[in-house]
């Protein structure tokens, strides 16, 4: 009877949605190297925690091999004590770069965690079949392999002792890892539900403190062949056509994807891929920082699935230097962004909230320079203390005073051989520079920003207003302050996520579980009442149930601006054609509380030809638009839009809870409907002007979904 060893890379779906949506690319190298060097071994990936669960019971394995992120180290460890319940004998081990970088806090991760035998330290490819061989070398003992030495692995010894050993150097020679898309390993994986997680390269050069490819191991960039890549590519997109078509979304896991001349090939073959077998419809990858000209280049042959994603962290000279950031400068920044925005492509960037030297003044000027600068989209996250990143050591966090808070990771909770799990994160709060008050005032900008910017559902009057001189940073500023002085539902929004922002921190890890461990909390995290990711919550919220309410509120202040510009003195019938700029916005978004009210076509009745206006580039003499009388418009989805954005509320639904997932799995400018005078037959479709040269693309699943072909009118 041979050996079986189960390579497990967990993720969380408990709540019926996945907490990552990923497929288990790390183990399955781990398997194909494993595959071939230890052929008497028989190995099996796993992805779902029930399936392992259900495999465990029916026959344990001799080695169980569980991977080691920040959203599944409670879960893996979990497993770790289920398997070793079942068998005692199971050897249990976990890799992953979810580790501290010092020695002795790894020993003290596996003193905790009796129910772990080893940890592999580093890239687990070879080092993963080098443990199960010395094991099996052993008689199967987990007593006599601890008595040998097992490189680059944190392990007992027979008398109970934790030793650590140094960390092997990083294989240069990728390739001698076999494919575990062509040799078949990820195949049942392609069920429609985890999308392609694909790498082309290994490393960073730079070496930011914050993130655990910053340290000096992963500085080296380690290529896979670039004809193995080609064909992996074109396995993967076949497959994803012929298997699970409604699967849209294509990760790439490289540091700085197109920074290589090679990438603007492999590029080049994603856009084939897309006019050949409708797939990816969206790329996830993060740019490079530098060569922005094979940025560019790698951007625009994707055929529009690609959106540039330069993160900056950012923008304060101190804060970078505090951080080893080697970033990419804003005048050069700013030339990409006209590149980008001239050929009508998107553009992301984010910055991270409690980096030693940033204040609440550094953190807010850098956003607005962001949105001054025309980036498409911000991501505003909080500093995580991410073991294996410099920052997270001890003399780090005494270095910068690193005030700390746990919470849970939003949906990466479920019960699991009947006893609740949660994985739990640590967030910076404060910092030597950074006081709480300035922390959740940070978040109140992270949310105006989410909530009215973000998804660029006003995009129209601000592009008008850039036109006029009217900046984006004043405009957003504007709208905190407007929404703190309001009230309603829409001021609810604001107090609601002060109050949750406050009560998702916890003091400890423990507490944290003790909170959600009680019944009546773990029903309200059930639920998504609480434990939400809160800016993907308050954005769906705005997007979705909120949306007349953010409109108006987005409206008022834009209109203030204006007056303020004088624009209504320039602007003949400035009052008339303000409401039905309003009423166009609001109606060309396809918001609602229900999913018949966000595919339902809507009417309304304007004096002016406001979408023609619109293409015919928004000019301050809005006369020659003006219509001989009151006309009636409607609003309807693209076919496109019916189909990805019906599609998605299948699959999500239109609870919260759902929602905020949708809102990041598609691209949203699929929500904005086009429209048609009544009488004519072809509807034209309105897009903001860095977006209107190019068609929309879809970031999510396709598949078909039933129209809702019944009309509405909606007045304004």
């Amino acid at each position: 009877m041979s050996e079986t060893v189960y390579l497990a890379d967990l993720r969380y779906n408990y709540t019926g949605f996945l907490a990552n949506d990923c497929m288990p690319l790390g183990v399955a190298y781990i398997k194909a190297v494993m595959d071939r060097d230890l052929p008497g071994v028989k190995s099996r990936l796993f992805a779902y925690p029930q399936n392992l669960w259900e495999a465990i019971k029916l026959n344990p394995p001799d080695v169980l091999m569980l991977s080691n992120y920040v959203w599944n180290e409670a879960l893996s460890v979990h497993f770790a004590r289920l398997a070793k319940r079942v068998r005692p004998d199971t050897l249990v081990v976990m890799g992953g770069p979810n580790l501290s970088l010092e020695p002795e806090r790894q020993a003290e991760f596996l003193e905790r965690r009796p129910e772990v035998d080893v940890y592999v330290v580093g890239e687990g490819d070879f080092l993963g079949g080098d443990v199960v061989s010395q094991f099996l070398d052993a008689g199967k003992s987990i007593r006599a392999l601890g008595a040998r030495e097992i490189p680059s692995c944190v392990y007992r010894r027979p008398d109970g002792s934790v030793v650590a050993q140094k960390t092997w150097p990083r294989h240069k020679e990728v390739d001698e890892i076999p494919s575990p898309w062509l040799n078949g390993s990820l195949d049942e994986f392609f069920d429609g539900k985890l999308a392609p997680l694909f790498e082309t390269n290994r490393g960073c050069p730079f070496t930011c403190t914050f993130c655990v490819q910053g340290t000096s191991w992963y500085t080296k960039v380690h290529n896979f062949e670039k004809q193995r890549v080609l064909e992996e590519i074109e396995y993967i997109c076949k497959r994803i056509h012929d298997h699970s078509p409604e699967m849209g979304t294509f990760r790439i896991a490289d540091s700085n994807y197109g920074m290589f001349e090679r990438d603007i090939e492999l590029s080049e073959k994603l856009g084939e891929m897309r006019k050949k077998y409708g797939y990816p419809k969206y790329i996830d990858a993060t740019t490079g920082k530098n060569r922005a000209d094979r940025i560019i280049q790698s951007v625009e042959k994707t055929s529009g699935a690609l959106v540039l994603y330069q993160a900056v962290q950012s923008l304060d000279e101190n804060v970078l230097k505090k951080v080893k950031r080697s970033t990419i400068k804003l005048d050069s920044y700013e030339q990409i962004l006209t590149h980008i925005r001239g050929r009508g492509l998107r553009s992301n960037s984010d910055l991270i909230l409690g980096l030693p030297g940033e204040t609440l003044d550094t953190h807010v000027s850098a956003l607005y320079k962001l949105l001054d600068a025309g980036v498409s989209q911000v991501t505003n996250f909080q500093l995580m203390m991410l073991p294996g990143s410099e920052l997270e050591t001890l003399e780090s966090r005494r270095e910068y005073q690193f005030e700390t808070r746990f919470r849970v990771l939003p949906k990466n909770f479920g019960v699991y051989g009947d006893e609740k799990v949660f994985d739990v994160e640590e967030i910076v709060v404060a910092t030597d520079t950074l006081p709480f008050e300035d922390y959740v005032e940070a978040r109140k900008y992270a949310l105006v920003s989410a909530a009215f910017w973000k998804n660029n559902h006003l995009d129209l009057v601000l592009d008008f207003g850039a036109s006029l001189g009217i900046r984006r940073s004043h405009w957003l500023e504007r709208c905190l302050k407007l929404l703190k002085g309001s009230k309603g539902e829409v001021r609810s929004l604001l107090d609601s996520f002060v109050r949750e922002t406050k009560a998702e921190l916890f003091e400890s890890r423990e507490d944290v579980l003790e909170f959600y461990g009680r019944e009546e909390n773990f029903q309200k995290l059930l639920n998504g009442e609480i434990g939400e990711n809160l800016i993907n919550k308050y954005a769906a919220m705005a997007a979705f149930p909120l949306w007349d309410a953010v409109c108006d509120l987005g409206m008022e202040v834009s209109r203030q601006l204006f007056v303020e510009r004088g624009v209504d003195q320039e602007i003949e019938n400035f009052d008339e054609f303000w409401e039905d700029l309003a009423c166009f916005i609001r109606h060309q978004h396809a918001g609602g509380a229900t999913t018949e009210a966000v595919l339902t076509p809507k009417t309304a009745t304007l004096r002016y030809d406001i979408g023609r206006w619109v293409s015919a580039g928004m000019p301050k003499d809005v006369s020659a638009w003006r219509l001989s009388g009151p006309t009636e418009f409607e609003f309807r989805l693209t076919a496109e839009g019916q189909d990805v954005v019906g599609s998605a509320l299948q699959v999500w639904t239109i609870k919260l809870q759902g929602l905020a997932k949708l809102i990041t799995r598609i691209n949203m400018h699929l929500m904005r409907r086009a429209v048609r005078k009544a009488g004519e037959v072809e509807f034209v479709s309105h897009l903001s002007l860095e977006s209107r040269a190019v068609p929309v693309t879809s970031f999510a699943a396709g598949g078909r979904a039933k129209a809702a072909t019944a009309g509405a009118t909606a007045g304004c």
